[in-house]
């Protein structure tokens, strides 16, 4: 599958332990089990929202927003909580969309919520936080007194995909999500890449923009989050929308420096951040 092309802006961030194997490797199985499961989505078709709603025997009440269409689980707890989350949601939209510099766009998302990993199992196939399909408006998140909604990340795809269009690498969409949350594994991701660096466990990213989802996740989600915030901060917005657009190829037409000089830059850029509080698996 090294070669396989994601063909739909589909994403799955994966946040969970197992006991019987260390959590950074369930991690990056989750990962990867996504990925496969994108490209599974890409050969076969984006699913529509009744085929979402009839994996499970619910009867499913709606709420509304301006912009969103709850589909809860009647007495569950995002039914209880239903006026926090289109609050979250709205606002979470709103600075998303004026990052994006489209504060005027419009449309209506479905959102999916469920409360147990049991559950979005079996819609989604494998466990995960949250799973975003922008081409047909369905967002479907867990969420319970132990899991908070992944609002920033899983709508970050979908309004880049809604504002941006596809990216022209689309594991590229991941930096934009990972540094808009701007946390990794509860870490600061410039912090925690400061980190890695001083580990020596920075893949080089020639290599990370060649095979990103063949690398170990754990590493290169929070390093490519990193680097977009880098570019953002350092060059600009239009920059990154050019590089979105046009891809990694022309990276050196779009800031007049090739990626390794970019890289350097964003090593010394890295030297700024705190490191020390930082206990982070590192995957052998």
């Amino acid at each position: 599958m090294k070669k396989a092309r994601n063909e739909r802006n589909i994403h799955a961030i994966n946040l969970y332990k197992k006991k019987s194997i260390p959590p950074q490797m369930k991690l990056i199985a989750l990962l990867t089990m996504s990925f496969l499961y994108t490209v599974a989505f890409a050969q076969k078709g984006n699913p529509r929202l009744d085929q979402f709603l009839n994996q499970l025997p619910a009867a499913w009440k709606k709420h509304q927003s301006d912009h969103f269409i709850l589909f809860v689980e009647p007495g569950q707890y995002a039914d209880q909580h239903a006026n926090l989350i289109r609050k979250n949601l709205e606002t979470t939209r709103q600075q998303i969309v004026h990052f994006l510099n489209d504060s005027s766009f419009a449309d209506t998302a479905n959102i999916i919520i469920v409360d147990s990993k049991e559950k979005i199992k079996r819609l989604l196939g494998f466990e995960a936080q949250g799973f975003a399909i922008p081409e047909n408006n369905i967002v479907v998140f867990l969420h319970n007194s132990n899991y908070s909604l992944a609002t920033k990340h899983e709508l970050t795809h979908y309004y880049a995909f809604h504002i941006w269009g596809k990216p022209a690498n689309n594991w590229f969409s991941e930096g934009l999500a990972v540094y808009y949350d701007n946390t990794w594994s509860r870490y600061q991701v410039d912090s925690l890449c400061k980190y890695l660096k001083n580990e020596r466990r920075l893949f080089n990213l020639t290599a990370l923009t060649k095979d990103f989802y063949a690398l170990n996740a754990m590493i290169a989600y929070p390093q490519i989050g990193s680097f977009t915030g880098f570019l953002l901060v350092t060059y600009g917005n239009d920059k990154l929308r050019e590089l979105w657009e046009k891809g990694f190829k022309e990276v050196k037409k779009i800031y007049r420096k090739s990626l390794k000089d970019l890289e350097e830059e964003w090593l010394r850029y890295l030297d700024k951040f705190a490191s020390d509080h930082i206990n982070y698996p590192l995957p052998g």
